[in-house]
């Protein structure tokens, strides 16, 4: 089976002047250890593509196209997929790369190169996609459907303080955004007028969302889910490892995360409720969640990743087995895990 692994920041379809950002040091990280697992899979080959303006690809086993600009990136993209017969894409939500990804992939299966229906897409659908990645219509779908997730409206930067809809703190998030980026803690009038500042400079008002903070345990949850929606796997939750200057830059986490098993099995139960609510929502799929300082067995939803997170790193070291051969073959025997803590960085 040839395996074509698309990483969209390293991989070179990142347009921006420069690499050294979050999103490209999470994505290498990912893309490094996708492949050495998925290399350990027999009968997998692996290809991939790297931006030459990263220098020399450190990533072995596997074949590696070098890329120069972001439309030599599209075009050999098109290419690897009509080559291959599974393909995982990791792209960040923001500005719709990753949707736009799995839009390419489905045009050239379906008009460019049409063949058997071995070509595997090893994601979530494109309309399940479109939901988790914006977190307005995201949260309303949560509410119809008495997920416990934050009020959630949008944000002008435009807005007094008087304005905000919540009593502060409150947070001010990007409606796509992925990993860290473009998230604000608004404590008082000076945090807001900073925000203003930085959102009037770089985006829309109507991109942004605010959303009551909620004191309590940063989490995730991880699942793997096959393409008929069953459940494979429900990950041990992790603790995420956040900054704490405002703006929630992801330091990397533990696993298992240091609380109750009461505490865990809700935050797991929470996170198998809302993915099941999501028609299509397959692959490896990661959830945000928070457990209340206050209310330890009442854990709420922030969002949902519908791709490969950067918790990866830890849960890869938590289990001697091979987690993508889970979604890859079928007759992979469910994963055991490790009596022990991970602890990882980024």
């Amino acid at each position: 089976m040839r395996v074509f692994v698309s990483e969209f920041v390293c991989g070179g379809g990142w347009r921006g002047s420069s690499l050294e950002t979050s999103l490209a040091r999470e994505g290498r990280a990912m893309l490094a250890a996708l492949i050495e697992d998925i290399a350990k899979i027999p009968g997998c080959e692996i290809v991939t593509t790297w931006d030459a303006r990263l220098g020399e690809c450190p990533i072995e086993q596997c074949d590696v196209r070098i890329v120069d600009t972001a439309i030599d990136e599209l075009t050999q993209f098109r290419a690897l997929v009509r080559e291959s017969d599974a393909v995982w894409i990791i792209a960040p939500e923001t500005d719709g790369e990753l949707l736009k990804r799995v839009l390419q992939f489905q045009f050239v299966n379906e008009t460019e190169a049409p063949r058997s229906p071995t070509r595997r897409f090893l994601g979530a659908s494109d309309r399940a996609i479109w939901l988790a990645s914006d977190k307005l219509p995201l949260a309303a779908w949560f509410h119809e459907r008495t997920i416990p997730t934050p009020e959630t409206l949008p944000f002008n930067p435009g807005n007094r303080l008087a304005e905000v809809h919540w009593p502060v703190p409150t947070i001010i998030k990007r409606r796509d955004g992925a990993g860290s980026q473009g998230i604000f803690l608004l404590r008082d009038g000076f945090d807001l007028w900073n925000a203003r500042r930085e959102l009037g400079r770089e985006d829309e008002p109507e991109t942004y969302i605010q959303q009551p903070f909620i004191a309590g345990t940063p989490l995730s949850a991880t699942l793997l889910i096959a393409n008929d929606g069953s459940i494979l796997e429900v990950f041990p939750v992790a603790e995420q490892h956040l900054g704490e200057d405002g703006r929630f830059q992801y330091r990397g986490g533990r696993m298992p995360a240091g609380i109750s098993p009461e505490s865990a099995v809700a935050v797991q139960q929470l996170a198998e409720r809302a993915c099941l609510t999501i028609p299509g929502l397959t692959g490896y799929v990661g959830c945000d969640i928070v457990l209340p300082r206050d209310r330890p067995l009442e854990p709420v939803l922030i969002e949902i990743n519908p791709r490969l997170t950067t918790s990866y790193l830890g849960y890869r070291q938590l289990t001697d087995d091979n987690i993508p051969a889970r979604l890859i073959d079928a007759n992979a025997p469910p994963l055991r895990w490790k009596s022990e803590t991970v602890t990882f960085t980024v």
